[in-house]
């Protein structure tokens, strides 16, 4: 199986949109193959950034927040994406290999309610509060 983690500094990137490298490791049946950086250049392109997901044949990808636009592409490109990660790069790819990733310690602050997308990003959670909604004029406490 191939992996590619979106890494800064050792930890999980906040956004796959714009993370500047992918840390990408090959796993066997009980060891890594291969361990390694690759730098992608932050100006290019989400087509361009999904192709070269493609293009070094991965898998499984684990990131922070992604757009609804790229993970489309990164699904219909056959990737399974494991979105709204946080934590120590090392950590989070033991968890996903002992298949404990969907714990809170790895969600993102504001996510604990589970992986795609629910809970997390635009439009998730807290449906119904915003604006107008309510107190302000016109509402009254119940």
């Amino acid at each position: 199986m191939r992996i590619a983690l979106t890494v800064w500094n050792g930890r999980i990137a906040p956004v796959f949109d714009v993370a500047g490298t992918i840390r990408l490791v090959e796993r066997g049946c009980s060891s890594a193959e291969e361990d390694r950086l690759i730098s992608i250049p932050i100006d290019s392109g989400m087509i361009s950034r999904v192709a070269t997901l493609v293009e070094y044949k991965i898998d499984v990808l684990v990131c922070g927040a992604v757009s609804r636009p790229v993970r489309r592409m990164l699904a219909d490109s056959g990737i399974k994406v494991h979105s709204f990660v946080a934590g120590d790069a090392d950590e989070v790819l033991e968890a996903l290999m002992t298949g404990s990733l969907e714990d809170k310690p790895f969600s993102m602050p504001g996510c604990g309610m589970g992986r795609g997308g629910r809970g997390c990003g635009r439009g998730a959670g807290n449906r119904g509060q915003g604006r107008n909604r309510g107190f302000g004029p016109g509402r009254k406490e119940v």
